[in-house]
């Protein structure tokens, strides 16, 4: 089965997008929140300020990780990412496990665990310093690999690479 590497592309860049406009709306209601007069504690022990500037800075960092994710997704040219070495970042991966679970990867360097839908197909966007992005590297249609997770050893076999 052979999938649209640019259909798989611009729904990656849309979730993005979305992502990036839900976080951005969070981010502004966290900020208004934690300076809002209201917050501001009298004593030592009332801490919703203090609490929502906490969740401010984390919503601020998940924000611009996504503003990164989509700006490495934006500038990607599928022409470059054609080649014969094998699998490398952006590349579109079709593999099955030992229980002959079919999955479909894009191997990126951001936005790890990202999940998109062509069709009833789900494509999940890993990383190259995941354990199974690093398994992948290099290898090709046909080939097997191994990784381990909690302990457990698990193989797939490589069906395709595009």
């Amino acid at each position: 089965m052979s999938m649209d590497k640019s259909e798989v592309l611009s729904l990656i860049i849309d979730q993005l997008s979305a992502d990036l406009s839900a976080l951005d709306q969070a981010v502004r209601i966290a900020r208004d929140t934690a300076t809002h007069a209201d917050c501001l504690g009298s004593s030592k022990y009332e801490t919703m300020g203090l609490e929502a500037s906490c969740l401010a800075q984390g919503q601020g960092t998940r924000l611009l990780e996504v503003e990164r994710a989509l700006a490495y997704f934006k500038r990607l040219s599928l022409a470059e990412s054609e080649h014969g070495a094998g699998i490398g970042l952006s590349s579109l991966v079709e593999l099955t496990d030992d229980a002959g679970v079919r999955q479909w990867l894009w191997l990126a360097a951001e936005a790890g665990g990202l999940k998109v839908h062509d069709g009833q197909v789900a494509v999940t966007v890993i990383t190259a310093k995941s354990p199974l992005g690093r398994a992948l590297i290099g290898k090709g249609a046909g080939d097997d690999v191994e990784t381990t997770f909690a302990g457990k050893v698990r193989c797939y076999h490589i069906l395709g690479c595009y």
